[in-house]
Formats: structure tokens, sequence, C-alpha cells
């Protein structure tokens, strides 16, 4: 490939390089308008073709400069054409990373456009959905209307049951002055008897209370009495058991003293 070939496809590079930096710096906000966005996008079109006719400009300068180059010694003209396409690697590079940031530009606009669009079949449906719920609320006012009309039928009713339910409460009013005088009275009597349950009530636990102190009572006196008791046959046993002895030992000394008094006798005779 030429010289001449090389700088002209960095130069077409160039150009589209440059129609995405500038589209770029118009579209950073993706969020508005389908509108506005396109017309960022012919800005920055505009903006890019006075970019590309600088751009054209300079190669132009490069490419005299090359041509100079073949007239000057080939140490110089080495030295320049490493220049130059060092410029032009610097120069794909930029250009690579605008197309890049172009594709992202294109990727974000084709992104809000599919927004654009979703969000315009929402409307549809939510317009869909809005025609149903106007036809449902006029489907329950009307059915509120009826509602109401059945309602003030039965107040209607209501009322005339009313003034006959009062006719005869009326008339009932005076039997229930009768009966409410008979359950006074009935409720003073159930009083005094309930006073008289109370008092009777409480005469019954305090006889119940001296009935169980009077038990407790009988049973210690009990108690005490069998252990005097128990006391006294022990020591009743005692004397019996000495009385015994002694009397065993008076029979002893009688039967011994008769033996002498027989045995006395004997010697008299």
């Amino acid at each position: 490939m030429s010289e001449n070939d090389e700088l002209g496809s960095a130069v077409n590079t160039s150009d589209n390089s440059l129609v995405a930096t500038t589209s770029c710096e118009y579209t950073k906000d993706l969020n508005s308008e389908s509108d506005s966005y396109k017309d960022c996008l012919s800005h920055a079109s505009s903006d890019a073709t006075m970019s590309v006719d600088v751009i054209k400009e300079v190669v132009s300068d490069e490419v005299k400069s090359v041509g100079n180059i073949n007239s000057e010694d080939s140490f110089k003209k080495e030295y320049k054409m490493a220049e130059l396409e060092k410029k032009i690697k610097n120069e794909v590079l930029k250009t690579e990373d605008i197309e890049k940031k172009l594709k992202e530009a294109e990727a974000r606009e084709e992104a809000l456009l599919k927004r654009i669009t979703e969000n315009q079949k929402t409307i549809t449906k939510m317009t869909g959905v809005l025609e149903a719920y106007e036809k449902t609320i006029a489907e329950l006012i009307a059915e509120k209307q009826q509602i109401i009309e059945s309602y003030e039928k039965k107040c209607a009713d209501l009322q005339n049951e009313r003034d006959l339910n009062f006719t005869h409460l009326t008339s009932l009013e005076g039997t229930f002055t009768d009966l409410h005088a008979k359950y006074e009275r009935s409720k003073q009597i159930t009083t005094s008897l309930k006073k008289s349950e109370e008092s009777l009530i409480a005469e019954k636990k305090q006889c119940f209370e001296n009935l169980r102190l009077q038990e407790q009572r009988y049973e210690k006196m009990k108690s005490h009495a069998m252990q005097q008791l128990e006391l006294a046959n022990s020591k009743l046993d005692v004397l019996s058991k000495t009385h015994a002895q002694e009397t065993a030992k008076l029979k002893a000394l009688l039967k011994k003293e008769e033996i002498s008094r027989l045995s006395t006798n004997e010697q008299k005779i």
C-alpha cells in the first residue's frame, strides 16, 4: 500500500471518529425525548464536517511534507516516515476509540428508542385499562343509584313500621308502668331476702367455726384425758403390784406368827 493510500484511509477513519466524538458530546443524556436526540446528532454531524476539513488540511500538509522528503537525503526521509507512521497509528487508535464510543452512543440510542416504544405500548395498554375503569365506574354508579332507590323504599317501609310500633308502644306504656311497680316491690323483697340470706350464711359460717373450735377443744381434752387415764392405770398397776407384795409379806408374817403361837402353846402344855 502506498503512503497516499494510507493517508487517505487515515483521513476516512478520522472522519468517522470525529463524527462519533461530536455525537457523543451531544448524546450524554439519553433519557431525554427522541426528538432532542435527533437534533443532537444533526449538530454533531455539522461539527464533524468542520473537524474533518481541518484533518484533511493537516494530512495534506503531511503529504506535501512526504513529497518534499523525496528530495532530501534518505535518513531524514526515514525519520519523517517513522514520525508520520507514528502519528497515523495514534490517529487510528483515536479513531477506534471514537468508533467504539459512537457504537455505544448508537446502542444507547437504540435502547432509548426501545424504551420509548415500550412506553408507547404501556400508554396504549393503560388507555385500555382506563377505559375499562371508566366503564366499571359507570356500572358502579348505576348500581349505586339502584341501591339508593332500594334503601329509600326500605326507609319508607321502616317509617311505616315505626309509626305502627309507636302506637303499640303507647298502649303498652300503661301496662309497663304497673309491671315496673310490681318489679320494684319484688326487687325490694328480693333485696330484703338477700340480706337475710347473707345474715344466715354469716351465722352458719360462725356456727361451723364454733363447732370446729369445739371439736378441736374436745379432741384436746380427749387426748389429755387419755394421757391422764394411761398415767393413772400405770400408777394403779404399780400400786396393785406393791399391795400384792405387801399382802404376801403380811400373810407370811401372819403364818409365821401362827406357827410361833402354836409352838408356844405346845410348849406350855
